[in-house]
């Protein structure tokens, strides 16, 4: 399996959802972006770590990385190596035991950069999941198929009411394929 760098760009929030934003990485070069969906807290933390406030020290978080690095010698990386019903699985792996932990995909984020863990994503996903990144593009591409269910029914229900049936078609066929995946499970 190959393995491709990611680096976190950003966070933002999505216009007229309050609920939802979408955290951003692109690869090495800068030339493929992937954008994941995550809820509101999640911003707040993200941002909260942007704005460098001085009780960042002292969060949950940085403290038990505190403990973990004061007494384990061990490296970590963070691996996404697949997306199964809108949820991208996301390993914390140990390589020096040969280890993983699963992990929801915008914590991980999180802790990588609380912690300077390196974030890699498996090729063919990235190829399949992401865009090409602008620099100077305001518009962010979500794929249909990382949008939460209820979201989507949402947004099929705003397409309908706006009459745009191509839209509602590919949101309706997706709802449709979640629907056949978890009958079969």
């Amino acid at each position: 399996m190959a393995l491709v760098r990611l680096y976190y760009k950003n966070v933002n929030e999505i216009v007229g959802n309050d609920d939802v934003g979408v955290l951003m990485l692109t690869n090495e070069d800068g030339t493929r972006q992937l954008s994941m969906v995550c809820d509101k807290h999640m911003v707040y933390q993200f941002r909260l770590r942007l704005s460098k406030a001085e009780i960042i020290d002292r969060l949950l978080p940085e403290v038990l990385w505190q403990v973990v690095v004061r007494n384990l010698d061990m490296r970590f990386q963070v691996v996404i190596n697949d997306l199964i019903d809108g949820q991208y699985k996301t390993l914390l792996y140990m390589p020096d035991i040969l280890q993983a932990i699963p992990m929801r995909a915008s914590d991980a984020i999180l802790l990588a950069q609380i912690a300077d863990i390196p974030v890699f994503i498996e090729e063919t996903l990235l190829l399949r999941q992401s865009v090409p990144h602008d620099e100077k593009s305001v518009a962010v591409s979500i794929p249909v198929n990382v949008i939460t269910t209820d979201m989507l029914k949402k947004a099929l229900e705003k397409a309908v009411n706006e009459e745009n049936y191509e839209q509602a078609s590919q949101l309706r066929d997706e709802l449709q394929r979640r629907s056949k995946s978890e009958s079969k499970a």
